[in-house]
């Protein structure tokens, strides 16, 4: 083997430092190296026996020494030469250049301790045949006496099998059962590498090599084993033509912009050659541009590589026109057939898009607000970033300032900053129109339009619902504008200039007033007196909530007006379980008619607070004959009159008051009237009546002992007190309701069945015809008692008593 001497090997160098380049160091060799040479390299790879050189050449790599006598070397060996460096005028004395000769040291061109593993080169899906000229481990004999190397040979085993090809020993293929061969075979047959004509360049296989007893079967030991790789070289085919991978040819470039063609836009691949050497040509150039290279953007090219493409070089420059475009080319490798395709190129146009639009909202009694990009902002896809916007109809009531400049055209910077605001000069106008267009030096857009609103300055209810049927009251907790009155001290007026869809807004003429009048326009004060009600009344047939609404404007001294909103919902109307009657107070106007019923509550709703009703009551009616609250309390939601019969009220007993204190739940249309329930359920109540008394007597008849009398209650005594008889009407049917509870029992019985008589009969009745209807309730049998209930039946919905 060869092995250059370096410059780290042996260097001389004189002690003239500035001259130092001028001066020539001459080595001459005066004792030549024994078991090798050494040679010189020349530029046309030639090599040449010397017997002087230069310390120059030695730094150029140009000086070898060659080993020569490599089949009576030992594994290991030691050489030498003798010389002597001169610079004149000096020089030194003859010096040795000792030279350690082994196996074991790697050579320049290869890793290998081998004598031979020089790798060899195939043609993709070729075949070759590897001799000991490739292959040759007869070295390691050396490592035996001279005597015993007669009786070993040498034998590989191959450890790992080549990925892309099939080692052929003889006529059987190497494989992991069967992965041995010996140097005999490799000297004699040789074995053959066969490619799988796959597009892999390189392959390899690994082996282990020993000296194996030729008396003994090749078995490899565990120890005095040497593994080397043995490398394989791929010549490539051109036997595939390119391939598109490029599912769809597409470039998107902005109107009048470039932008770099990419391998995701267009690639195609070859296995057998690399991009540099597959080609593209135009064949058709672009209707919207050119290509070019990124070198040079201004000007066209028609020829450009894959690799080209790869490394970003390729561009498109779009031309400015709109329209897209497409361009016809061709790729090819060289040999085979080019393959033609076209590319579209997609022009996206430069847009100008305001992406905020919302409207600015100045607060009731304030004159100036801020606009900012929360109110406006617009962005631009194209070159030009600057986007200015530009007044294009000068404002009405108020003008725009940045900072203390009045001005009509801003930047998106200044609504970035903060720094435009709005200023309210003119306080006649709740709403101001602010025209502009936006341009920047590509686009524009024109006739846009923001809105400055003013704010009421008004606390107003949230989540409100409002029972179908019922007159609310609007409370101060409901629409309250006192932080205006006391910002103007004045009275803030409310204009309603859109009235709710469902009903009406009215308004009683003085505190204690029970006729009301319908109203377009009322304050503060009005609100906080209780005079303002919403009546409402609308048809919620199969409906569980309908939403409403009334638009109103809110003025006050000294400030603009603002537009407001009152927002509720209404929910069905539920009947009471205590059946009611409608007492009707028209109101001044000749067209409409509120229906103010009464409740079976404790104070008068539509009057102030400080108004006292005819009959003070001294207990309240159990829960269970009031009926369920289905849309909780609704004392202010069901305003009414204290219509308790007063006429016929008298101090003389508790019972009485206390029936005259009962007063009437609100009917607040025809469509829901409970009559229209109650008279069929009273029929048919009067017939279950009858058969259940026809029942009775028939029992009686067949009593044969006498019937003992039944004793007074004496709390019965205020039925058939002539002072306190009902007077019934004979259009309605005649209702006999027996007494089932004995002892203590019969005194609340007595009472609540005497409220409830009362409840179902008219004012109408002449007192004379209501004495032998009470009468009627006392004479039965006692043992009828047993045959009759004893406990009040719960009411479900939609059921009254009668």
């Amino acid at each position: 083997s060869r092995k250059p001497i370096s410059q780290h090997d042996l260097k001389a160098v004189t002690s003239d430092v500035t001259n130092a380049g001028n001066r020539t160091i001459t080595f001459m060799i005066v004792v030549p190296p024994k078991l090798g040479r050494l040679i010189r390299t020349n530029s046309d790879n030639t090599t040449q026996e010397i017997l002087s050189f230069t310390q120059s050449m030695v730094n150029e790599g140009v000086i070898m020494y060659e080993h020569s006598d490599a089949e009576s070397a030992d594994w290991s060996a030691e050489d030498s030469f003798t010389f002597t460096v001169s610079s004149p005028p000096s020089a030194l004395d003859p010096q040795m250049f000792p030279i350690v000769i082994s196996y074991e040291i790697p050579r320049h061109d290869r890793n290998s301790c081998l004598l031979a593993n020089t790798g060899i080169i195939v043609q993709e899906g070729g075949r070759i045949l590897i001799n000991k000229t490739h292959l040759d481990a007869s070295n390691l004999l050396i490592k035996l006496p001279e005597v015993q190397r007669s009786m070993y040979e040498v034998w590989y085993q191959v450890v790992s099998l080549p990925q892309h090809g099939t080692i052929i020993v003889g006529e059987r293929n190497v494989t992991k059962e069967k992965p041995n061969f010996s140097q005999y075979i490799l000297n004699k047959f040789g074995i053959v590498y066969l490619h799988d004509n796959s597009e892999s360049l390189i392959d390899n296989f690994t082996f282990a090599v020993w000296l194996n007893l030729k008396t003994k079967s090749a078995t490899k030991p565990h120890g005095e084993v040497l593994e080397e790789m043995f490398n394989i070289s791929v010549i490539p085919v051109n036997d595939q033509p390119p391939e598109l991978k490029t599912k769809r040819l597409h470039l998107k470039v902005l109107q009048g912009d470039v932008s770099v063609l990419g391998s995701e836009n267009l690639k195609v691949e070859d296995l057998d050659n690399n991009p540099a050497e597959l080609k593209y040509s135009i064949v058709r150039n672009p209707n919207n541009g050119y290509l070019a290279m990124k070198s040079n953007l201004s000007v066209s090219i028609q020829d450009f590589t894959q690799a080209d493409i790869d490394n970003g070089g390729v561009w498109f420059v779009q031309d400015g026109s709109s329209s897209s475009g497409v361009f016809y080319f061709s790729v090819t490798d060289g040999k085979h057939r080019p393959l033609y395709k076209l590319f579209s190129l997609e022009v996206v146009p430069i847009a100008l898009v305001l992406v905020n639009l919302t409207d600015v909202v100045l607060p009731q009694g304030q004159t100036s607000v801020s606009i900012t990009n929360a109110h406006l902002s617009a962005v631009t896809n194209g070159k030009s970033t600057k986007i200015i916007y530009e007044i294009t109809q000068p404002l009405k009531y108020g003008h725009l300032m940045i900072e203390n400049e009045q001005v009509t055209k801003f930047e998106q910077a200044d609504l970035n900053s903060g720094r435009l605001s709005y200023h309210l000069s003119n306080f006649t106008a709740f709403k101001e129109v602010l025209m502009f267009m936006i341009l920047t030096a590509e686009s524009n857009l024109t006739e846009q339009v923001l809105n400055i609103t003013m704010k009421p300055l008004v606390q107003v209810v949230s989540d409100m619902q409002i029972s179908n049927q019922a007159v609310h009251k609007l409370r101060s907790n409901d629409l309250d504008a006192s932080e205006l009155a006391n910002l103007t001290n004045s009275d803030p007026r409310f204009e309603v200039i859109v009235p709710p869809a469902h009903g009406r807004i009215v308004k009683k003429r003085f505190v204690n007033d029970s006729v009301f009048e319908d109203i377009q326009t009322f304050t503060q004060t009005d609100i906080d007196g209780g005079v303002v009600l919403l009546n409402i009344d609308t048809n919620m047939t199969g409906i569980d909530l309908l939403n409403d609404s009334f638009t109103f404007v809110l003025r006050a001294d000294d400030v603009q007006p603002a537009v407001g909103h009152f927002e509720y919902s209404i929910v069905p109307y539920s009947p009471p379980l205590v059946q009611n009657f409608t007492a009707e107070v028209p109101f001044i106007t000749s067209t409409t008619t509120l229906k103010i019923p009464a409740t079976s509550n404790d104070r008068v709703l539509v009057s102030s607070h400080d108004e006292v009703p005819t009959v003070a009551p001294k207990k309240t009616v159990p829960g269970m004959w009031l009926g369920q609250k289905r849309w909780g309390n609704q004392l202010e939601e069901g305003p009414s009159l204290n219509l308790a019969m007063g006429t016929r009220a008298s101090a003389g007993t508790g019972t009485t008051d206390q029936v005259n204190a009962m007063s009437f739940r609100e009917q607040a249309g025809e469509s829901s009237n409970p009559w229209h329930i109650i008279i069929p359920l009273v029929l048919v109540s009067v017939l279950l009546i009858i058969a259940v008394i026809s029942v009775c007597v028939l029992l009686m008849c067949q009593k044969k002992e006498k019937a003992k009398p039944l004793v007074k209650n004496q709390t019965d005594i205020v039925l058939s007190s002539p002072a306190h008889c009902l007077e019934r009407s004979l259009t309605v049917p005649t209702v006999t309701v027996t007494p089932l509870l004995k002892g203590a029992e019969g005194n609340t019985s007595s009472a609540l069945m005497a409220v409830r008589h009362e409840q179902l009969l008219p004012t109408t009745l002449p007192p004379t015809v209501e004495q032998p209807l009470q009468n009627s309730w006392l004479n039965l049998d006692p043992e009828m008692i047993q045959y009759c209930r004893k406990t009040n039946p719960t009411l479900k919905r939609s059921q009254y008593w009668v």
